[in-house]
């Protein structure tokens, strides 16, 4: 995990950044989604609010910047052809991706727990 870790950190630097940087802490969860499939998460929260987040999903190291949200939290992905979203409300998570150009999203992992 501390590998995942430095890759994160490294991948979302430019996404948590600006003219000075913030105090940032670092949260790692592994949630555990339907099917017993794992979905690691790192959490980067700096002092200034401006959260990022990263996930490994289907093999693929996934960069997330935090949106609003009407409750929990919600983080979108930086770049890519299409968009993944992480939703988490307390020890729960669901991941759903929408192609790009579309409207709909499709929920890819479901049920995700951690404790």
């Amino acid at each position: 995990m501390t590998h995942l870790r430095t890759l994160c950190l490294a991948a979302l630097v430019g996404a948590v950044s600006g003219p000075a940087m913030a105090q940032i802490d670092i949260l790692s969860v592994t949630f555990t989604c339907e099917n017993g499939v794992e979905l690691p998460v790192t959490y980067f929260n700096p002092s200034d609010g401006e959260g990022a987040a990263a996930m490994i999903v289907d093999g693929q190291l996934i960069a997330l910047r935090q949106v609003q949200s009407g409750s929990g939290i919600r983080y979108e992905s930086v770049n890519g052809q299409g968009t993944y979203t992480l939703r988490s409300k307390g020890w729960n998570a669901m991941v759903s991706f929408a192609a790009a150009g579309a409207t709909d999203e499709t929920d890819i992992l479901k049920d995700c727990v951690s404790r």
